[in-house]
C-alpha cells in the first residue's frame, strides 16, 4: 500500500491492541468513534501492516456500503475468498475484501461476481482457524450487519465461530453507532453479548496538527501559526479529514492563509451535510435536547436542566421521561449516540461542530 504522506500514525495504540491480541489478553476489540474520525485508515494503515508483520493473516471487510441488502452475501464472499488464499499460504497475507472494483491505469473496473457455492459460515472460519498462520478479522462499521434484515442467523454463526477459535483468530470490529452496536454487543440477548472488548478510539490532538503544519513548512518552506492551527482542529471537533483538506489546499497554493482554507472547508461542510434541512426537520424539544449535548451537557434528566428546558419551551416544568422520549428519537434517528461508557453524545462530529456555531445565541 502506497505510503500517505499526510497520514498521521497511531502506531503505538495499534501495537498495544496487537500485542494484548497475541498474547491472549483479550480476543477482541470493539473499537467505537463517530464517521469520519479516521477509524478506517487506522485499520488499513497502523492495523494491517502490523499485524502481517507479526505474523498474522489480515482481512478486512467494511460493512458500510450503499446496497446494504446484499452485504451479507457479499461478506461471506470474501470471507471464503480468503480462507482459501490463505488455507496454503507460506507467508502472511492481508485480504482487502470489501472492494467492489479495482483500478486499472486509473480507471476502475467492476469486479465480476463469481458463481460459486459459498459454504456455511461455521466452516469458513473453521478453515481460517486451521490455516498456518493466526488471523485477524478487521470488521469496520459492523453495527450495518445487524440493520440488514434476516443476518441474525449468520451474526450466531459467526459469533460461535469467532468464539470455538479465539485461540487462532482475533478480531477488531469498529462502529460509528452504539444504536446498531447494541444489537450485537450491549444487551444479554445480543449474539455478541462480553465478546469484546470496548474502547473508544481516541481524539487526535495537537500533535496531528503540529505533524501536518510541519509537512506544509517542508513542502512550501513557510510556517503555520501551529496554535491558531489547532484550534481550527477544535472547531471542526477534532475530525481529521478537514484538516487534512486544508492542508492539501495551503501545500497546492502556498498564497493561500490558514484563515482562507479553514473558510473555504468550512463552507464546503456546511454547503454540502444538509445539516440545515435537518435541524429544521427536528422539533423543538429534539433541538434543545442537542444544543445542551453539543454544548457538553450530559446530565439531561436532572432537575436543573429539566428547569432549562421547560423555560426555553415556555412551560411549566418537564418530565425526565418526556426528555427522554426526545434522547430516544434522535437515536433511531442516528443523530444521538453513545460511547462505550454510555455518555451521549451527537453521532456526527461535523453536526455537532454546525449546531455549536447556529446556536450560540440559544
Amino acid at each position: 500500500m502506497n505510503r500517505d504522506p499526510l497520514y498521521f500514525p497511531r502506531q503505538k495504540l495499534a501495537m498495544i491492541m496487537l500485542e494484548s491480541l497475541k498474547e491472549g489478553i483479550t480476543h477482541a476489540f470493539t473499537l467505537f468513534a463517530p464517521r469520519r474520525m479516521g477509524k478506517t485508515q487506522f485499520l488499513l494503515n497502523d492495523i494491517a501492516p502490523a499485524a502481517q508483520e507479526m505474523g498474522f493473516n489480515v482481512f478486512y471487510f467494511s460493512f458500510m456500503d450503499d446496497n446494504g441488502d446484499t452485504i451479507a452475501e457479499r461478506f461471506q464472499t470474501a470471507l471464503y475468498r480468503f480462507a482459501k488464499e490463505t488455507s496454503h499460504a507460506k507467508s502472511a497475507k492481508t485480504f482487502i475484501g470489501s472492494l467492489s472494483k479495482i483500478e486499472i491505469l486509473g480507471v476502475g473496473i467492476e469486479r465480476e461476481p463469481v458463481a460459486e457455492t459459498i459454504p456455511p459460515i461455521s466452516d469458513v472460519i473453521g478453515v481460517i482457524a486451521a490455516a498456518a498462520r493466526p488471523t485477524v478479522l478487521l470488521l469496520d462499521e459492523v453495527q450495518e450487519l445487524a440493520r440488514v434484515k434476516h443476518t441474525e442467523g449468520l451474526i450466531r454463526a459467526l459469533r460461535t465461530g469467532l468464539d470455538v477459535n479465539q485461540g487462532r483468530i482475533k478480531t477488531i470490529f469498529t462502529g460509528s453507532s452504539t444504536n446498531g452496536l447494541r444489537a450485537m454487543f450491549n444487551n444479554s440477548k445480543a449474539p455478541f453479548f462480553h465478546f469484546a472488548h470496548a474502547l473508544d478510539f481516541p481524539l487526535l490532538g495537537r500533535d496531528f496538527t503540529d505533524f501536518l503544519a510541519d509537512i506544509y513548512q517542508q513542502r512550501t518552506g513557510k510556517t503555520l501559526d501551529k496554535e491558531a492551527f489547532y484550534q481550527i482542529f477544535e472547531q471542526f471537533n477534532h475530525t481529521p479529514l478537514y484538516m487534512r483538506a486544508m492542508t492539501q489546499d495551503m501545500i497546492i497554493d502556498p498564497e493561500l492563509s490558514l484563515e482562507e482554507a479553514a473558510k473555504i472547508r468550512w463552507e464546503q461542510m456546511h454547503e454540502s451535510s444538509g445539516h440545515l434541512l435537518q435541524w429544521n426537520g427536528l422539533g423543538v424539544l429534539e433541538r434543545l435536547v442537542l444544543h445542551l449535548v453539543a454544548q457538553g451537557q450530559t446530565a439531561l434528566y436532572g432537575a436543573e436542566t429539566r428547569v432549562l428546558i421547560a423555560d426555553k419551551l415556555g412551560v411549566d416544568e418537564v418530565s425526565a421521561a418526556t426528555v427522554q422520549g426526545a434522547v430516544r428519537k434522535l437515536e433511531r434517528k442516528d443523530l444521538m449516540t453513545r460511547d462505550s461508557g454510555n455518555t451521549l453524545q451527537i453521532n456526527s462530529p461535523l453536526f455537532q461542530a454546525w449546531i455549536v456555531a447556529h446556536t450560540k445565541d440559544e
